[in-house]
């Protein structure tokens, strides 16, 4: 089924964030964003910050996020939030 999904992206998928060892996850709430990276660069300045991006902590708190692929895209959630917002709703 999972044959089709690139292997790091394979792999970023299968991080259990269950393990004994939270510290090797990164700590997000100290996270700042750097808004001196140029816009194009943001992306790989996250991954290279995070180094898993799907898999971090808040604290003592282990995060792992997971995306159904029959969900509609993020990109579209959102707007619809931001139309939502707008009318008031």
């Amino acid at each position: 089924m999972q044959e089709h999904i690139p292997k790091p992206i394979r792999e970023l998928a299968n991080i259990n964030i269950e393990m004994p060892d939270k510290e090797e996850l990164v700590d997000v709430s100290t996270f700042s964003f750097d808004m001196t990276v140029p816009q194009e660069e943001r992306a790989a300045y996250i991954l290279e910050t995070l180094k898993t991006p799907n898999a971090f902590r808040v604290g003592n708190m282990g995060v792992k996020l997971e995306f159904a692929n029959d969900a509609p895209a993020l990109q579209d959630i959102f707007t619809d939030f931001l139309k939502r917002k707008k009318s008031g709703l």
